[in-house]
């Protein structure tokens, strides 16, 4: 009994393996009214640094002085 099971199931996985098999999506690009696929797809670039920000760093004191600002206004 155990054997006959096992080869049904051996018989059963062929079949879906076949079956699966015969599915080639190539044949339906751009097919159906969909439009074909993107050649030139914008990625952002991996690796690269960005450019210097302009203007400078500020300066302890002006630090400071911002965050002093920013904890009067949440208090208000």
């Amino acid at each position: 009994m155990s054997a006959s099971r096992n080869a049904a199931r051996a018989v059963l996985l062929v079949a879906c393996g076949l079956a699966l098999g015969g599915c080639d999506l190539e044949k339906y690009k751009g097919t159906r009214g969909l439009p074909p696929a993107p050649t030139n797809l914008a990625y952002p670039a991996v690796g690269v640094t960005p450019p210097q920000r302009p203007g400078r760093l500020r300066t302890p004191e002006e630090q400071k002085k911002l965050e002093a600002d920013l904890l009067a206004r949440g208090k208000r």
